[in-house]
């Protein structure tokens, strides 16, 4: 048991000394979209989804990057709106059956800009975008438990103003042997500037995150929970309606939003709720609810489906091709797309199989999954 409740420890130790970023107040924003479909289409952010054959998981968590993934290549791209283009790609690694490396890479491209002057006539052009590389290392401990961490140079160029930064990542996870269950803590993107943009340090964008992967073993089913923010709780959003009577007599509100109003609204803008569905080894359906995405982004005149998005996979072979669709505002949606390919023999892009009801069905140790997955090839 000491062999994991000391980097735990030392984890939690750390990262209650982080301190948070509220909006507005940290730069590198890019850091916190999701750099896949598969994590856009369960809510954005999966700290607690582990146990599978999935680069982007495991970045977004390094501590569940594995052996499974070694010489296994992932690329996506993002259509955002106003024609704001973000794309992704990452590689890993196995050292050895306990020590998993690896790197990605994401960018930000905003696109070509009109320079102008005071007087509105064209000088020009110039050009914005950002840019993160990201290093990974992982190492698994006894009985499920393993650490990771991810230490990620950043490069931003805004018109002729520049900057650099640095952040990094530090995860804790666990994934049982039968890939059932697994949970994820994750403090996400420490740091900040070390050359700024003009004399001014910026942090970057820290979260802390928590969640949880349930896997049916009879049903094709998983559940997947997040928690976000968790070192902010702040992030309630009260809605106009709790400000009527002053809205309607054109007066400062005097009434204020009841403690219930308060609690409520606070305890739902951290979760984050997703499913997915697997008809089979080599496909999959997906959708999420995130209800703080949807009280930051809603205009109540115009009510759409912010916060919920959906998506699906295709894994078979060598070969994983995933899409998914986000709703941010009642204007439009995003699109992911991605492809990844697993070079190495025997790791088969499919899905864990799922056990029947009719007999009794041992835990699949590593060695019996890839076994299995050479006779798929």
């Amino acid at each position: 048991m000491r062999y994991y409740i000391l980097p735990l420890l030392l984890f939690l130790c750390f990262a209650s000394q982080v301190r948070g970023q509220r909006g507005g107040e940290s730069t590198y924003a890019y850091l916190q979209l999701p750099i896949s479909p598969r994590i856009a289409a369960l809510g954005g952010k999966v700290p607690g989804y582990g146990g599978e054959k999935d680069l982007s998981l495991s970045v977004a968590n390094p501590a569940f990057a594995h052996h499974r993934l070694h010489n296994a290549v992932e690329v996506s791209g993002s259509l955002f709106f106003a024609d704001v283009k973000y794309s992704y790609a990452s590689y890993f690694h196995a050292i050895d059956s306990s020590l998993t490396v690896g790197g990605h890479m994401r960018q930000m491209w905003y696109g070509d800009f009109v320079r102008r002057d005071e007087r509105g006539e064209e000088m020009g052009h110039f050009r914005a975008f950002e840019m993160a590389v990201g290093l990974h290392a992982s190492y698994q401990l006894p009985r499920g438990w393993s650490v990771g961490t991810t230490l990620t140079p950043l490069y931003s160029s805004l018109e002729r103003y520049w900057s650099l930064g640095l952040a990094c990542d530090l995860a804790v996870g666990y994934s049982d042997s039968a890939g059932l269950v697994s949970v994820g803590l994750v403090a996400q993107n420490i740091g900040g500037t070390l050359k700024t943009y003009s004399g001014r340090h910026e942090d970057a964008p820290f979260e802390l995150l928590a969640g949880a992967k349930i896997r049916m073993r009879y049903a094709p089913i998983v559940f997947v929970f997040t928690l976000q923010h968790l070192e902010n709780w702040q992030r309630r959003f009260i809605r106009e309606s709790a400000y009527d009577g002053a809205l309607a007599n054109g007066v400062d509100p005097k009434e204020r939003p009841s403690v219930w109003q308060h609690i409520s609204s606070e305890i739902l803008a951290h979760p984050i709720v997703g499913v997915e569905f697997h008809p089979s080894r080599y496909f999959f359906v997906q959708g999420s609810y995130n209800h703080g995405r949807r009280m930051a982004m809603i205009t109540p005149s115009q009510y759409s489906l912010e916060g919920f998005a959906w998506g699906f996979g295709i894994q078979i072979r060598r070969l994983a091709v995933r899409f998914s669709r986000a709703v941010y505002h009642a204007t439009g949606a995003s699109n992911h797309l991605s492809v990844a390919f697993y070079f190495s023999g025997g790791r088969d892009a499919a899905m864990r199989p799922y056990a029947t009801p009719s007999r009794k069905v041992e835990a699949p140790t590593d060695e019996l999954l890839e076994d299995e997955e050479e006779e798929t090839l």
